[in-house]
């Protein structure tokens, strides 16, 4: 398993310092975390340089970016983050959440419990509490924040990655990842949220 994070340097304020120390104290703290970079700007996280790895906004980001136009550009990178690596298993998450201190125990529990082999798992949203189950489908109407998701093959991530990216300009990542859940596949939340948010400033405004 591998954790793909999204970070963007030109956030005006930045939680990444408390996402990675929660993630240190959890019981997933030796899995492997891909910082996946919005920007060439890597000086909010210079600090973490092999300690996790890098994945570096690059030519072909650049190219398909246009500036100023944060939401697609954070469309982009969460592109980027759902084709990085070949893992299977892979949660795909930003970098202003909080993990709860036994948060893989509890998803590897939960993972058991699902039958199907292709699904999408929302770790961040809640859901009505079921007596008998770790987790229950997504019933609103639009998936509302992607802090973070996971996916159980490369495949299905590649093919998320591909309907996120083809409909970039009519939509924003989550709610694209949600359209593509109900549509495509299955989208569940884990019950109870195993990570919550703590950004309380939005990437789109600096």
């Amino acid at each position: 398993m591998i954790i793909n994070m999204t970070t963007f340097a030109g956030r005006q304020k930045h939680y990444i310092d408390r996402t990675l120390d929660f993630l240190s104290k959890s019981d997933g703290r030796d899995i492997p975390v891909n910082l996946i970079l919005g920007s060439y700007d890597t000086s909010h996280v210079e600090k973490y340089r092999g300690v996790v790895n890098f994945v570096l906004w690059n030519e072909a980001a650049e190219a398909d970016s246009i500036p100023g136009d944060l939401r697609r550009n954070c469309t982009l990178n969460a592109v980027r983050a759902l084709r990085y690596g070949d893992d299977d298993q892979c949660l795909c998450c930003e970098d202003d959440i909080g993990f709860n201190p036994d948060w893989y125990s509890q998803l590897q529990l939960t993972l058991e419990e699902i039958e199907e082999r292709e699904y999408i798992l929302n770790l961040g949203q809640g859901s009505e509490a079921s007596a008998d189950k770790r987790y229950a489908l997504h019933t609103q109407r639009l998936l509302t924040g992607a802090q973070g998701i996971f996916y159980p093959r490369k495949k299905l991530r590649n093919a998320v990655a591909g309907f996120v990216y083809q409909n970039k300009h009519v939509g924003i990542n989550d709610h694209l990842i949600g359209r593509f859940g109900k549509k495509y596949s299955t989208l569940y939340n884990t019950v109870p949220p195993l990570i919550w948010h703590i950004g309380q400033i939005s990437s789109f405004h600096r």
